[in-house]
């Protein structure tokens, strides 16, 4: 696959590194000579120094050769007249992306047709609000994912909590709880393990779950009185940003009356109170100390930092906890090295922007067939569903007969007549299923082959 990526910061650095690892070839395109030089010295790939709404500039990185370009500067108009240029001028191009910001562009959904000849537009703070509001309603955890249409949901959670100890095998965990759940992955050391029934849980582990929404806590705990989530009843919010707009726009009239939204520019706070009036919007500085004490704000159950400023949400995120707030969601916008820094500080949920674009984006490269993609472990695991094609070559045949070279686990199916189930081994593959299915980023070209 050849790529060309318009921009090259951040956002257009990750993505390029997820798909050099697949062995595409990446070509770069950005008006900034040292972020071309960055670029080519991290990832080996050529950088052109130019701009993508310059045709000239697009012809020399190669525009007309390539099978995919994705646009990723930190302008909207930028990403759609380049893209917008490309689908006219280079008709040869299957995929066109653009990231845009303002939600004037897209809405609150992603659009279902062509603007301009572009595939896809994707908007980061949607897809990051989108994430949240799955994290709100099924469970805090630093990885939350559900998977529309069925009942399954993934999580992560590290050794020593609940059952999750040191010591137990797989295999133990399964006999001894009358829940249905698949131990996906581990996470150890760095690196992603596929495990087996034999695998043993060692000090320091994280474990990727995927069970059934409604025994995600009694399968974690072990416990029948932690067998049911209670959604947050206190909400505090901080910052009235983009994405707090779609987030505010996706939460239900009910859930925005939990919410507590802290704000300090006036104007900014006034324009949020009269587009939300169930929301208790606070004008005020999280950095005075007075409305900590004031508003009582350790006594929430949730605190949701989405400032434009790192620094401020991971801060102000890891405070809360420590007077008391039960759970901590930090948005990581510009500096995906302090996801790692906020985790060690309590925040339990870290949200990169970037790592939720990327995610976006390889999710609508993997072709027919993907509708949803998530990529844990620093992007190291990647776990889709599948909606299973006509031509699939294992097409009615049981999962016992099938080798997966255990570079696969198949963790979830819903039938076609609306039944989600953890699959054994004689559970048949047939079209229109749906499967949950997770393996190695560095396995991800097998993938690729296996549903072609």
């Amino acid at each position: 696959m050849n790529i060309l990526i318009i921009g090259a910061g951040r956002r257009g650095l990750r993505i390029a590194q997820h798909l050099a690892a697949e062995g595409a070839s990446i070509i770069f395109l950005d008006r900034n000579a040292v972020r071309c030089q960055i670029a080519e010295a991290k990832l080996d790939c050529l950088a052109v120094n130019g701009s993508g709404t310059d045709i000239e500039k697009l012809k020399e990185a190669g525009a007309e050769n390539v099978d995919t370009v994705i646009s990723v500067t930190d302008s909207d108009e930028i990403n759609i007249v380049s893209c917008g240029i490309v689908a006219s001028a280079f008709p040869n191009v299957d995929n066109i992306f653009a990231v845009i910001r303002s939600a004037g562009y897209l809405g609150e959904q992603e659009l279902s047709h062509k603007i301009l000849g572009i595939n896809h537009l994707i908007n980061p703070d949607l897809e990051g609000a989108l994430r949240i509001v799955d994290t709100v309603r099924y469970g805090l955890y630093q990885d939350t994912i559900i998977f529309p249409g069925t009942d399954f949901i993934l999580f992560t959670v590290p050794e020593g909590v609940g059952i999750i100890r040191s010591g137990s095998k797989l295999s133990d965990l399964r006999k001894n709880l009358p829940y249905d759940f698949v131990v996906t992955a581990i996470y150890r050391n760095s690196s992603v393990i596929i495990p087996s029934g034999d695998t043993e849980i060692k000090h320091g582990d994280v474990l990727a779950i995927i069970t059934d929404k409604d025994q995600a806590y009694a399968a974690l705990s072990g416990s029948a009185a932690d067998s049911a989530y209670s959604e947050p009843n206190d909400i505090i919010i901080l910052g009235a940003s983009r994405i707090t707009r779609f987030l505010l726009n996706t939460f239900t009239p009910r859930e925005r009356k939990k919410i507590r939204l802290i704000e300090k520019d006036e104007k900014m706070a006034d324009e949020i109170a009269s587009i939300y009036p169930e929301v208790m919007v606070l004008n005020a500085s999280i950095t005075d100390e007075l409305i900590w004490e004031n508003e009582d704000l350790g006594r929430a159950d949730l605190f949701i930092s989405l400032t434009d400023n790192d620094e401020l949400n991971i801060v102000t995120s890891g405070y809360a906890k420590k007077i008391g707030v039960r759970k901590a969601i930090a948005q990581i916008k510009s500096n995906n090295n302090y996801v790692q820094f906020a985790l060690s500080l309590g925040v339990d949920v870290a949200l990169s922007i970037t790592d939720v674009t990327t995610d976006a984006v390889i999710r609508f490269l993997r072709g027919d067939g993907v509708s949803a993609m998530h990529a844990m472990f620093n992007g190291d695991l990647e776990v889709y569903e599948y909606i299973v094609q006509d031509d699939f070559r294992y097409m009615g045949m049981k999962l016992k007969d099938v080798r997966f070279r255990s570079r696969v686990i198949i963790a979830g199916a819903r039938k076609t007549d609306g039944r989600s189930l953890i699959p054994d081994g004689e559970y048949m593959f047939e079209a229109g299923d749906s499967l949950i299915l997770a393996i190695r980023h560095e396995d991800s070209r097998y993938l690729k082959e296996l549903f072609q």
